[in-house]
């Protein structure tokens, strides 16, 4: 199915009762031919779920029968935390990007030189924030002056400087796990496939098994893969349901010991599809020693530098949402004013360790 062919001529040629149709929106945001041919690739990895074709401003998927979104409150059981670090080391593993077009929009065209596409990203959403001069009300254009993007603005580029001149020297940035099943060329050690988006609702759970599966890669890209546990840290808090409409609950966090815990069965899933991966076999297991408490220490140290970024990331992404789209229906202020919060006191925080 393309796009330009007829949903319903196909429709017969579909097994199964229930299909998703998903509309696009966020336009101008998001190359929606990228995303949707690396959501069919998700796909045939096993990853996503059932790609059935596109539309011109959408595509249909596969229902997800049985399944349910998690909750924010759901994130803080330790069972399904679990869960989730052993998915989301699955995805960064196993998720090899076919080569083509497809590769080199994700990790570049310099051969064994990846692109991560955070650090322009961030540079392009903090140059369209600052280059607003008015948003869709008076008010909303006072409360987005009172951010101080000019400081914001600051913090982003000393990031950028930070990694730059750290991505010069031999030592790894990302994160510490030896290769996170790194076989392709060029994939640098702790350089993944990321989903970028783990909040909880797009994260679901089958009740009866216990079964996790990730939906709406949409901001899905190469990038580190202490991003994706940061990114998902920082989710736990909410505020980008219509009803939370912005306000965050950072008493969610997962507190150090939650924290490790995740890193550690992350790093242990890892090892495990390493192991598969070079022995062939179907099953391998990884032995909870010193040594992988200590890589999951080390990756955890990673993932509080990102914590910080992830921050002044989705603070700017809701800005330039609410010069597009306006405040009406979700108080994008509201929500970016609470991660530059946030990032300030998690700053603040971390200097005095």
């Amino acid at each position: 199915l393309n796009k330009d062919s007829s949903i319903n001529s196909y429709i017969h040629l579909i097994d199964f009762n229930s299909v998703l149709v998903r509309i696009f929106g966020a336009e101008g945001m998001i190359n929606r031919d990228i995303e949707t041919s690396t959501y069919a690739a998700l796909c045939n990895a096993d990853i996503a779920y059932r790609y059935l074709g596109r539309f011109n401003n959408g595509r249909v998927e596969g229902w997800l029968d049985g399944y349910l979104p998690l909750e924010c409150t759901d994130l803080t059981h330790d069972k399904t935390s679990l869960e989730i670090a052993k998915e989301m080391a699955r995805l960064h593993c196993v998720f090899e990007v076919p080569e083509g077009e497809l590769r080199d929009h994700h990790f570049g065209k310099e051969g064994d030189v990846i692109t991560v596409g955070l650090w322009e990203q961030l540079s392009s959403w903090m140059e369209k924030a600052k280059a607003y001069s008015e948003f869709k009300t008076a008010y909303d254009t006072e409360r987005v002056e009172k951010l101080s993007l000019s400081a914001i603005e600051r913090e982003v580029q000393n990031f950028i400087s930070s990694f730059a001149t750290a991505s010069a020297a031999p030592s790894d940035n990302g994160d510490s796990t030896a290769s996170i099943c790194g076989s392709a060329k060029g994939k640098k050690s702790g350089i993944v496939f990321c989903h970028n988006d783990l909040l909880a609702g797009n994260i679901m759970r089958h009740p009866e098994t216990n079964k996790i599966q990730f939906i709406d890669f949409e901001y899905g890209g190469t990038n580190y893969a202490a991003f994706d546990i940061a990114n998902h840290f920082n989710e736990h808090a909410g505020g980008t349901s219509v009803e939370e409409n912005g306000q965050t609950d950072y008493s969610r966090f997962p507190n150090p010991e939650r924290q490790k815990r995740f890193c550690v069965e992350y790093v242990m899933t890892i090892k495990r599809l390493e192991g598969m991966k070079k022995s062939g076999l179907v099953e391998s297991e990884a032995d909870e020693n010193e040594d992988l408490h200590a890589e999951a220490t080390d990756l955890l140290n990673n993932v509080q530098k990102f914590i910080l970024i992830n921050h002044l990331y989705w603070g700017l992404w809701a800005i330039n949402q609410a010069a597009e789209e306006g405040c009406d229906e979700f108080d994008y202020i509201n929500y970016a004013s609470n991660r530059f919060k946030e990032f300030h006191a998690k700053k603040a925080e971390l200097e005095e360790v």
